[in-house]
């Protein structure tokens, strides 16, 4: 899997006026941050599915989501993931054979033996890069003057 690293100044004054909040206050925060850039995201790759040349991509774009990990999946404060629900439908002209829509949307992104990889996801994620911190910054900015920290 890419590692991909992003540049944040100001994290330690960010810390400082966090570590001033409740941990409930401060967890909120992050949570309402990590999930206003993964909706970004989910955006984006929505549109991306929809200008898509190759199929019809409604089923996997109408499932697409932006979930926030459990304590137990995660060991951040908070941890947004977009992704496809899997959704299984019978195969067009067969019978018995069944997709699902996760399944779909990794033969698009990575492509197969029969096809190339047509990408979503990973251009979702690289275009919006800098407006993710952006959007999780004002967000945490905004959670921390309401909470007069």
């Amino acid at each position: 899997m890419a590692s991909v690293t992003i540049r944040v100044d100001g994290l330690r004054e960010l810390g400082e006026r966090m570590r001033k909040l409740s941990e409930k206050v401060a967890k909120k925060l992050a949570g309402q941050a990590t999930g206003a850039a993964a909706r970004v995201v989910k955006k984006s790759y929505k549109l991306n599915l929809r200008s898509n040349p190759s199929i019809d991509t409604g089923l996997v774009e109408k499932n697409v989501i932006a979930k926030k990990l459990g304590k137990s999946q995660t060991n951040l404060t908070s941890e947004h993931i977009v992704t496809v629900k899997k959704v299984v439908y019978p195969q067009v002209g067969a019978s018995t054979k069944k997709r699902n829509t996760r399944q779909v949307a990794g033969y698009l992104e990575f492509g197969t033996v029969n096809m190339p990889a047509e990408p979503g996801l990973r251009p979702a994620f690289d275009e919006n890069r800098s407006k993710l911190t952006e959007v999780m910054k004002k967000k945490l900015a905004d959670g921390i003057l309401k909470a007069g920290a």
